[in-house]
Formats: structure tokens, sequence, C-alpha cells
């Protein structure tokens, strides 16, 4: 797919100036010539292992196919299986996005990119462009998407980012020159389309358009019988810019600040430094074979928006190559094919061994003998001669022992065909002779281990795609607007981005969630998704909810959380309150705590009753000392009247000096002058 390219394009500035197209085009087919003179070989090596591994009847060379012209030649496609186990891998752990704060950054605003990139990462048609990008690169070594923005709708001007499959990555070629990994560091790259010559006067009608008879062999390439190439170009020019340091401590280009330097300068900022550096600015224009048709236009981000996906990528000699799983397996499939073909060729041979006659015998029924292998006669005929042994009669010869060996040989290679992939018996699900679960998941480890440079290779494509999108945000999302975002558990919700308020203390405008401001660093992270990992969750909750204690009671409940099923609501609000209210799990925000727990009746009676055998028990103690006290007193007061000396005998608790004995005694009224009391000792007053 071209992307748009006209002047008012999104994601696309106004045309660049000063530069003469003329110019421009000659070296733009210089710089297309050079690409595809390095890709081409290679192109056509991986063309060849993607249509081997995925399309039917590629897998018999044409010397093979002459060679067997008229006999059996099967496909047994071992290969394909092997390859989609890991790509069927990558659908069930896609790597995700991580974005941090940096220089100028702020974590909530970082939150926001991370939830604007997971939306665009979230898209179905986003996930395809990343599916068939690694597809051609574990089957061919390379694969590549694209970047691109558009309009939200016909009535506005937001834009929104995307991202877009290449469907055919042979299509794309990068600057030879680049080293990166990602391509980063290219200087250009080409998009080339094929169009009907029809087509491509319908859609530039004042193109020039090059006779087929005028066709020379330097423009060979972009003009057909019946097709026109046409080229995206994509190239970056370095510009020199004027950068400025504000005594704030902030930094921006000095264009930018001649607008506001009166409002700078009442509020007391001055420019403190100025330096001059050189940035590339990336530029796109359509391109055919005689002139440029569209552009060139620059773009609003600073990356040439087209990320390649490379299966295995080596230097070799200086120079790049590269090469999917399919390349060293193409060998071990091709003698699997062939020996199973002769296999079955053998087998099918075993009841037609041939007959043994003379010519003369069978004179005029040839056809019959001819046609046995297709037809089932119910009589054969031929000629008796009672000259010949047996009258003449054909006999058929006994036929050749059938070859174990080719069943061998088939077993041999597709254990080749394993070993060439990584992939063995137990990754695919099949029995092995591996028994304990174990030993299996060791093997499927092993294979997962094998091919893990596939997977890494698309988490660091991936990390330059974030990059990209990250970069666009500032330039696309600039206005005030409404952005959907998802989390990281997949919820998507609506956020308010640029939006300009009045602070109440300051009465100044502020810029709330300002996506144009600040800098952030993006990273990969690399594991099962969301749903995978709650599935695990909840086998985990399943496992603890056998356990007696209130662990095991919260872990039911996040079992029934983990759990993605219809009508379970409403039993996973009824869980969290139970738990809530026995303190198991802390009240949500804005919800009453629990009221404290209410007595057990039967604890209550037991404290009661406990309670009330602790006073009798006390006042049994209390009276027991009263009546010791009053033995003694008048054990003292019969002493006294026998005229014996009493020891001093302390009074009992609470009762006056002068006041007698009560429980039994009498009580001295209380006007009545103090005197010794009837019975008292001797000598007391």
């Amino acid at each position: 797919m071209m992307a748009e390219t006209k002047p008012d394009s999104p994601g696309f500035a106004t045309e660049r100036q000063g530069v003469s197209k003329e110019d421009l085009h000659k070296e733009m087919l210089q710089r297309h010539k050079e690409c595809w003179d390095f890709w081409k070989p290679q192109y056509d090596a991986a063309r060849e292992d993607v249509e081997f591994a995925f399309t039917p009847d590629s897998q018999w060379d044409s010397w093979m196919t002459e060679s067997r012209r008229g006999r059996p030649m099967y496909t047994v496609n071992r290969v394909r299986q092997a390859l989609k186990q890991i790509t069927n891998d990558q659908r069930q752990n896609r790597p995700q996005a991580k974005v941090r704060a940096a220089e100028g950054g702020d974590s909530d605003l970082a939150e926001v990119r991370q939830g604007i990139i997971r939306g665009i990462d979230s898209q179905i048609d986003a996930q395809r462009a990343v599916d068939t990008a690694f597809l051609f690169a574990v089957g061919g070594g390379y694969g590549v998407w694209r970047i691109s923005t558009r309009y939200a709708d016909d009535g506005g001007f937001d834009q929104v980012i995307e991202r877009e499959e290449i469907a055919d990555p042979f299509t794309v070629v990068f600057d030879p020159a680049a080293k990166k990994k990602d391509r980063r560091d290219a200087r250009y790259a080409f998009v080339d389309t094929k169009f009907a010559r029809s087509e491509f006067k319908a859609r530039w009608p004042n193109a020039k358009v090059v006779p087929i008879d005028t066709v020379t062999e330097s423009n060979l390439d972009w003009w057909g019988e019946h097709e026109v190439t046409v080229a995206e170009y994509w190239y970056k020019k370095a510009e020199q810019v004027e950068i400025v340091l504000l005594t704030d401590g902030s930094v921006h280009e000095a264009a930018d600040l001649a607008l506001i330097e009166d409002e700078l300068a009442k509020a007391g900022i001055t420019i403190q430094r100025r330096r001059v550096i050189e940035r590339d600015k990336v530029y796109q224009c359509i391109v055919s074979g005689a002139e440029i048709l569209e552009g060139p236009n620059e773009w609003a981000g600073k990356y040439i928006p087209l990320v390649p996906c490379w299966g295995e990528l080596i230097s070799v000699k200086g120079k790049d190559k590269f090469f999917g799983a399919t390349r060293f397996a193409k060998d071990a499939q091709r003698m699997y094919n062939y020996e199973r073909s002769t296999f079955i060729e053998t087998l099918a041979d075993q009841p037609y061994s041939p007959f043994m006659a003379d010519a003369a015998s069978i004179e005029g029924y040839e056809s019959q003998y001819q046609s046995l292998r297709t037809r089932r006669p119910p009589v054969l005929l031929y000629k008796a001669n009672p000259g010949l042994p047996n009258g003449g009669k054909p006999s058929r010869e006994a036929p050749p022992a059938f070859p174990a060996a080719l069943a061998q040989a088939a077993a041999i290679s597709g254990d080749d065909i394993k070993a060439a992939t990584g992939i063995h018996d137990a990754s695919l699900g099949a029995r092995s002779n591996e028994t304990s679960g174990r030993a299996i998941l060791a093997r499927q480890r092993e294979g997962d281990v094998a091919n893990f440079d596939y997977i890494d290779n698309l988490s660091y494509a991936l990390k330059y795609d974030f990059e990209i999108l990250n970069d666009l945000i500032s330039a696309v999302y600039d206005t005030e607007r409404q952005i959907r975002i998802v989390g990281d558990d997949g919820a998507e919700k609506v956020v308010a981005v640029n939006r300009t308020v009045v602070d109440e203390q300051t009465g100044q405008a502020v810029t709330l969630n300002d996506l144009t401001q600040g800098r952030y660093d993006v990273s990969v992270t690399v594991g099962p998704s969301y749903t995978t990992q709650r599935m695990e969750a909840a086998e985990a909750m399943m496992q603890l909810a056998n356990d007696p204690s209130p662990i095991g009671m919260v872990a039911k409940y996040g079992f029934i959380k983990n759990l993605d099923a219809p009508m379970l609501e409403d039993v996973r609000e009824a869980a969290r309150k139970l738990l809530v209210n026995q303190g198991l799990l802390e009240p949500a925000e804005g919800e009453q705590p629990p009221p404290p727990p209410q007595p057990n009746p039967r604890d209550v009676a037991a404290a009661e009753k406990d309670g009330a055998t602790a006073r009798k028990a006390l006042a049994e103690a209390e009276g027991q000392e009263i009546e010791n006290q009053v033995a003694a007193f008048q054990l003292g007061a019969q002493m006294g009247a026998l005229g014996i000396a009493a020891p001093s005998q302390p009074l009992p608790p609470a009762m006056a000096p002068n006041q007698p004995p009560q429980g039994g005694f009498f009580v001295a009224d209380a006007g009545a002058p103090a005197g010794p009391a009837p019975g008292g000792f001797p000598g007391q007053p």
C-alpha cells in the first residue's frame, strides 16, 4: 500500500523547497539501482525459501521434476509445521511497550504515552502487520512493516497514528550502507509498487509515460509492457538548526522562540547560550522512472517509518546476510519427499510385478497386458503354442523384495528436519521417548531456546517501532482532544490531552497532559499476554484455595477474579464484600468500613458466668476476713475480762477507731459522747 502524500496529507509538512526536482530524481535513480543490486540476490533466495515452506508444489526443483517425469512426486511438508510452531508461539507472547519519563518528562504522562502506544499496538490491523512480517522473517529471514498517519475522520483535522502491513517485504529496500540492525541509520529507503499502465494513467493523468518500444536497459526496471513501477522514496537530509539554552534550563530551537521573545523577557527568562547543530529531517516523495510524481514532503518524525524484522542476520566480509529457519531444512525436506515418494511407488508396484510372455503368445492382446495397472480384466487372453513350455502361457514374475531401508531413510530425514529447525516432537505436542512431565517440559524448552533468537529479533524491531510511535506522538497528538488509551490489563479509557485550564491560585493558564513537552524513553517487555497471566494466576489460586486458613478464602476470591466468563461480576462483588466484612480485604475507595463484629452470645454468657463466679469468690473472701477479725475482737474482749493483756489487733477495714464493729454489734449514737465501748479492753479510751 502506498502512502498518501498530498501536501495536506497527515504526517507531512509543506513541500521541500530549494532543491531541483531534476537533481533529486537523478539522485533517486542512482540510489534505487544501488539498493536493488545489493539486495536482489538475497531477496530471490529468501522468496524461494518462503515459497518452499508455505506454498504447494514448491519443494521439487526443476531438475528432480524432469528426472521423475511420469513417476510419483509427493510432498509431505514437515517444515511448515515447525515454522508455524515458532510463529504461533509469538502470537501468544506479544512484546509490550514500557515508557519511562526522561529529561523534563512526567511519570503520569509516561503512563498516557504508554497507553497511546498500547492502543495503537492492540489494533487488529497493527497486530496483523507484525504477524505478517514475523512469518516472513521466520520463513525467509526478512519481513517489514510501516508506520503511517491518517485523519481520524472526514470532518476534522485530528490525526491518528497507525501501523500498516506490508504484504510483500521484498518490495522494500534499505540503504546498503546502513549497518544497524533496525536500519535507523539508513539515509534512504524505497517501497516499490507495480501499477497497470491504465491504472497509472488514471492516478497520475499528467505523468510522463515511456512507451514500451523506447525502454532501454537503464530503465527496464521501471517500465514494463503492461506494468509501471512506482516507488515511494524516503530519504534524510541533514540541516543546520540553531538551538538556545534559556536561563530556566530549558533548550529550544531559536526559530521557535522568535514569536514569544517578549513574553520570555517579561518573565525574566533570557537566552544563556547558543549553538548550531546538524539534524536530520525526513522527506518522502512518489517517483516513477521518468519524474517525481508527488512531493517531496517533510515527514513529522525523525525516523524513516519502515521497520525491518530479521530472522537470522550475520555479517560476512562486511556484507549482511540473512536467512530464516527454512534455509537449512530444505535439503532434509527434499530427501524426505523423495524417500516417501519412492516408498509409495515401490509399495504400489508390489502387486503388479511384470508378466513374462512370448511375443507371439500375446500378439493382438498387448493392450490388455499394458492396462493391468489401471484396469482389472476378468480374463487375460493369449495364444497357445504347443512348442513352448506350458503352451506359451504368460507367467508373472515374483515381485522384488520390499526395501525396508526406504522407511529407515525417511525416518532419518525426518529427524534431520527436526535438527535443522530445532523443533522436536515434544514441541509439536507429539509423544516422544520422554515420559515424565518434567522431561517433556525440558524438551519443549529446548525447542523454545533453539529458536528464541527469532523472538528476540522481533523484540528489537518492536523497540524501534515503539520509538517511532513515541516520537510521532508529540507531533501528531498536538491539539486538545480526547484519546483512547489501553492499560496493562487491556482495559480501555479515554483521557483529555493538551487541555488548557486556568490555575485558580496563580491565575495562569496551564496545559494538562501536554504531550508536546518532555523526553521519554521506550523499552520492550517480553512475556505472556495479560490474558495468559490471568489464566496462570487462576490456576495458582485454585491450588491455594484448598488451604483452610484465611489465605485459602482470599485465594478463592483471586480465582474467581481471574476467571473470564459471563455473568461472574455479581459473584466477584459478593465474594469481595464478604472478605471485606471479615476484615481480610481492604474496603474500596469511598466504601464504608465494615462495622465491628457482633459478639457471640455463647461467649457473652460464658463471660458473664465467669464474672459472677469471680464476684462471689471475692465476696466470700471478704466475708471470711470480717469473720476472722470479729473472732479476734471477741477473743480480746474475753481476755480483757480475765485481766489478761491481749496483743494489739487492727480494727476491721473501714471501721472508725471509736466505732464498735458492726455485723451483730450495736452502733453508738452519733451524738453520744465518745467513751469506752462496752466490753472494751482495759486501758483503752
